[in-house]
């Protein structure tokens, strides 16, 4: 539990610096350099990209072109923070809108996914807890990402 706390602390000081200026984020120094240098290909529409790790918890930069599909994650539970973009989270039966700034908490065995509402790919700084160490992606059969 205290590894938990940790990670959330650390993700609400990202979160109260993105209310107010260029976010900061943990592992990387200029978040538009990194972007260059990993960019989102012709054609994908996500890419995931581990910035960091400690004991407790994995950060990863995640860009969004279009939309994820529906899934769940059996092992890890999640803390997303909007760094760029805006569109539509669904988790279970509920939907929220987010933008640069937001976050949702997401807890392991929970169906989302998430649909980018802007032109250009969202950016999101994304911390599994515990550590993500190899895929944790079930896909949702029952649910469909055009659902609004």
């Amino acid at each position: 539990m205290h590894r938990r706390a940790v990670a959330i602390a650390c993700v609400a000081l990202i979160v109260v610096g993105c209310a107010r200026r260029t976010p900061r984020v943990p592992f990387v120094d200029d978040v538009d350099a990194f972007l260059a240098t990993h960019p989102l290909a012709a054609g994908e529409n996500i890419r995931i990209d581990e910035i960091g790790r400690t004991p407790g918890a994995s950060f990863h930069l995640v860009q969004v072109r279009d939309r994820e599909r529906p899934h769940r994650h059996a092992l890890h539970d999640l803390t997303v923070v909007v760094l760029r973009g805006r569109g539509v989270f669904t988790r279970d039966a509920s939907r929220v809108a987010l933008r640069p700034g937001d976050a949702v908490a997401i807890p392991r065995g929970a169906a989302h996914w998430f649909a980018n509402e802007a032109s250009a790919p969202s950016l999101s700084l994304v911390v599994f807890v515990p550590p993500l160490d190899a895929p944790d992606v079930v896909p949702v059969v029952d649910s469909s990402p055009d659902r609004r």
